[in-house]
């Protein structure tokens, strides 16, 4: 069966060419990304037979390629000299002979042949799998989507897409559900403590009170991370940096909403101490929950 969808026909060209260079699991993982979406293809079948190491994968793939069309002469090639088994004479392989040189056509014009160029350039032509409006050349090596620059992220063996990458990532985060509730929970108690304290000491303060909470808000914020990660076990969330930080903006700002209601925003000084401690502590808190 032809393929019709003119993505699937670049993708098969691509796994050929990566198959002809050598790269045996690049060029597996496009055969049965096609054979995933359109397992009709006697094409895909037989490259991945071509690829494939498992030797009764690759007798499988060629009986399924021979099924799905029995007058395709590679696959019945290699099939039979899989088996060992006398190749027809239809399905071998054509002989050129010396005499067919004298009928090679004169070659084409450089316009021509810029052309078809250009044409054939065309049919690889991919776009990005989140940015439609963008085309590429690049794929991820792990599943073999389209990337474009922007969502490319090299690793140590290739560029990887963004999903790959979160993926990767999901293992080191075993956060439970309950944690998002714990964790903050607690987070918000001690926040409200210390917001209490800055709001009392640090609201209006000097130069020396800028100094002790640039000191103050680097305990503060790793004490809090320290014990609301001790309550759920130590476990990792990836949303839980942003989720502590918030509430440690929220527990600060709650005593100094009255400041900010009796029009305290006239003077910015005012709080620029509980400021550096956000900054400080919010720093502190988020790199111990990351």
């Amino acid at each position: 069966m032809e393929i019709q969808d003119p993505r699937l026909r670049s993708l098969l060209r691509q796994a050929d060419r990566v198959s002809e260079s050598g790269k045996r699991a690049a060029a597996e993982q496009l055969y049965r990304q096609i054979i995933e979406e359109a397992p009709e293809v006697a094409e895909a079948w037989y490259g991945l037979g071509q690829v494939t190491a498992d030797p009764a994968e690759q007798t499988a793939a060629y009986e399924k390629a021979v099924a799905l069309k029995p007058d395709y002469a590679p696959a019945v090639r290699a099939l039979a000299q899989l088996r060992g088994e006398p190749v027809p004479a239809w399905a071998e392989a054509p002989v050129v002979e010396d005499e067919a040189v004298e009928d090679i056509p004169p070659p084409k014009p450089v316009e021509q042949m810029a052309t078809a160029v250009s044409a054939a350039t065309d049919d690889y032509e991919l776009v990005c799998y989140r940015h439609p409006n963008r085309t590429t050349s690049l794929r991820c090596y792990n599943c073999g989507k389209p990337i474009c620059s922007s969502c490319a992220i090299k690793t140590p063996v290739g560029y990887s897409c963004p999903d790959c990458i979160r993926e990767r990532e999901d293992i080191f985060y075993n956060a439970k559900p309950v944690d998002y509730v714990i964790a903050p929970a607690i987070g918000l108690v001690l926040s409200l403590i210390a917001g209490y304290l800055v709001a009392r000491f640090a609201l209006g303060g000097g130069f020396f009170t800028y100094f002790i909470m640039l000191f103050v808000g680097g305990i503060a914020g790793r004490f809090i991370g320290q014990f609301s990660k001790q309550a759920i076990g130590r476990r990792r969330g990836r949303y839980l940096p942003q989720v502590m930080v918030a509430m440690l903006i929220l527990g600060t700002a709650v005593w100094l909403l009255p400041y900010i209601l009796l029009g305290g925003l006239s003077s910015l000084f005012l709080f620029l101490g509980p400021g550096i401690f956000l900054f400080v502590a919010g720093g502190a808190l988020y790199a111990y929950m990351k």
